[in-house]
């Protein structure tokens, strides 16, 4: 295993409702913030938006991905945040992309992946994504027990994923 890459994986509860986040342009701030800052730390990853929570993962560098997660963890547009993996890994799953987006349908991830910094996801792009990051909650071992318990359910990851394939 590298000991040059770091990833963090979180899910938290949005909080606003899904109305407010796409309506009044959150998410679309949020996302370009987070490309334009991903992308000086050398750090990519994918955020999955359910309309009632976020499921994000980070890699990269250890004190970028530190930083950005520091930062996260202070951001009022969402709350209850649970980490589900921080470890080393081998080998970065979401190269290229300073910050993947899937959110609740394809139109809003054509939208989204279009906003600051990254590939504008065209449906092969996406559909590589999406893979890529059920590969994420499969192949981690923390993860496991959580994609199977009632809080995924809860906050709408395991419906939205679902929706998806």
């Amino acid at each position: 295993m590298s000991d040059d890459i770091f990833r963090i994986i979180y899910k938290s509860t949005a909080a606003h409702p899904a109305e407010v986040m796409q309506g009044h342009g959150h998410l679309a701030r949020l996302l370009a913030d987070a490309r334009r800052r991903n992308h000086a730390a050398d750090v990519s990853g994918v955020l999955v938006y359910t309309g009632l929570g976020f499921f994000q993962v980070l890699e990269g560098p250890r004190a970028g991905v530190q930083s950005i997660f520091e930062s996260i963890l202070v951001d009022r547009r969402h709350h209850t945040l649970a980490v589900i993996e921080m470890d080393f890994i081998a080998e970065r799953r979401f190269e290229g992309w300073a910050m993947g987006f899937l959110g609740t349908t394809r139109e809003l991830d054509d939208r989204l992946n279009g906003v600051g910094l990254g590939p504008v996801g065209g449906p092969e792009s996406l559909d590589r994504l999406l893979r890529r990051t059920l590969l994420v909650l499969v192949d981690s071992p923390i993860s496991i027990p959580w994609l199977g318990a009632r809080g995924a359910l809860d906050d709408g990851l395991g419906p939205a994923l679902a929706r998806r394939s």
